[in-house]
């Protein structure tokens, strides 16, 4: 099992460490806030409320052992930001990632030992462009290799074939890596509960539905075409 740390507990750091932790990851919080630790210890591993621009506490609560640290402090404490990213490198992490505002933030924490930068902000506003502008895209996930994996909604003109006759592949360079189809099952009052049964590696006689959602990888503009838009 791999083992994270997460330092400052914030939404977005608090969303994360509950993300990892939800995935059956070990997970270490830490923040100076009690309220936010006493947020997030029913969800990981360990929490604890403490200073982390010390290399002697971070070595106390036993930083040194995991694989990750996600250093997710604001934007105000760039301070902070240096001395625990510093701090973390002296540790001899190999893995250290951290949040920053800007790129001048971004060069400045890699000079002190970041491995990995990411801008929440922007990559969340590059993410709310994307799904307005490929609606019929309801999830996707940017892989390290340019190709994206997402669910869609299939369009109109292959619901009703097998994807042997619908042939994404060779049409669209999209390949189908899985297939959730709705189980029909009502609540206590009669209404569709929404819930779907995925099928893994679906074969080629496998029907499109119009209900169902396809797991796919591709570029984004081939997934585009693939996706049912219903405005």
């Amino acid at each position: 099992m791999k083992r994270f740390a997460v330092v400052g507990l914030g939404q977005f750091g608090y969303h994360v460490a509950l993300s990892l932790a939800k995935s059956g990851a070990s997970v270490l919080a830490i923040d100076q806030s009690e309220r936010r630790v006493d947020e997030v210890k029913q969800y990981v591993e360990q929490a604890v409320c403490m200073d982390a621009t010390s290399e002697e506490r971070l070595r106390a609560v036993g930083l040194m052992k995991v694989d990750v640290a996600i250093l997710a402090l604001g934007e105000k404490d760039l301070e902070a930001s240096i001395l625990c990213c510093a701090a973390l490198a002296d540790l001899g992490l190999s893995q250290i990632v951290v949040r920053a505002a800007n790129p001048l933030q971004a060069r400045i924490l890699e000079r002190v030992g970041a491995t990995r930068m990411v801008f929440p902000e922007k990559e969340m506003g590059e993410s709310i462009a994307r799904s307005v502008l490929m609606s019929g895209v309801l999830d996707q996930v940017e892989l390290s290799t340019g190709q994206t994996v997402a669910q869609i909604r299939p369009r109109r003109d292959v619901v009703g074939m097998t994807l042997l006759d619908a042939r994404l592949r060779q049409r669209f360079a999209i390949n189908v890596i899985g297939i959730q189809k709705p189980t029909h099952r009502i609540d206590d009052e009669g209404r569709p509960t929404g819930e779907h049964t995925l099928i893994n590696a679906p074969g080629p006689e496998t029907v499109v539905e119009e209900n169902d959602i396809l797991i796919v990888v591709g570029d984004n503009k081939t997934i585009q075409s693939v996706a049912r838009r219903d405005d």
